[in-house]
């Protein structure tokens, strides 16, 4: 049975886990990024312009986005207001956050990612006001992209991602070494950030990017696979919608 490395956050771990062992692997897991709210000044004001009615489109990048934004300011009132503005949403995951809580959404762009935001939107937002919902390390194409086609965009940064650092973190990477794992599975370029620099912290680096490169390597999401292609770590898999599901289906028809 082969052995994946998942290094999702903690609160995807279990549900990760528990889907990958549907499909048949052993698992080695240890977030190698962690979620917490963050206190931006400009979330207030994209507060204000939500009630306000002077937003054409709010963008939501990530499910975890709308849990921030809405554990701040949940009232009827405020989603009443959202639900006057075009809701996008980066996939289905994030949709179905949204629509949780009674927030119905609009547009999910054909490729879940910055660049299928901005292909979905292109024609649509010249002169609009854009506000985007995400965390402090959010792709910068997603705002350069808005703006080359015209639109007046905001950003209101409802979390950040720091580096767990512990005995998980550090498992993991001897777990490499030690040849223990088959496919190594990065759903976002922080993750492929954190790993390496948890490996550098133990004087490992180089020898972990050997390792980790006579394996498989699975990536969620182009930016991803740039970060890893930055370090000259080669990727085998990325799917074509950026799931943690689709991925695995991936992996599956590789095997």
């Amino acid at each position: 049975m082969k052995t994946i490395a998942i290094m999702r956050p903690q609160q995807y771990l279990p549900d990760s886990i528990k889907l990958a062992k549907s499909y048949g692997y052993d698992v080695i897991a240890a977030p190698m990024i962690e979620i917490r709210e963050r206190n931006d000044p400009e979330f207030d004001v994209f507060v204000q312009r939500v009630l306000n009615r002077s937003i054409d489109y709010v963008i939501f990048t990530s499910a975890n986005g709308v849990i921030f934004t809405l554990e701040k300011v949940g009232s009827k009132k405020f989603v009443d207001a959202l639900n006057a503005c075009n809701i996008i949403a980066i996939g289905p995951n994030t949709q179905r956050e949204l629509e949780k809580h009674a927030i119905h959404v609009d547009i999910i762009p054909a490729t879940y990612s910055s660049d299928g935001i901005v292909s979905a939107l292109a024609s649509f937002i010249n002169e609009k006001e854009v506000e985007v919902v995400r965390s402090s390390h959010g792709d910068p194409a997603l705002i350069e992209g808005l703006e080359k086609h015209g639109a007046h965009v905001h950003e209101a940064q409802v979390y950040e991602i720091i580096r767990p650092t512990g005995k998980a973190q550090k498992g993991i990477i001897q777990a490499a070494l030690d040849g223990k794992i088959d496919t190594f599975i990065f759903t976002s370029a922080m993750t492929v950030a954190n790993f390496l620099k948890t490996a550098e912290d133990l004087g490992k680096k180089d020898e972990v990017i050997r390792a980790v490169n006579r394996k498989t390597i699975a990536a969620i999401g182009t930016p991803t696979a740039d970060a890893l292609a930055s370090n000259n770590i080669h990727v085998d898999i990325l799917p074509k919608k950026f799931t943690f599901k689709d991925l695995l289906d991936e992996l599956e028809v590789a095997r």
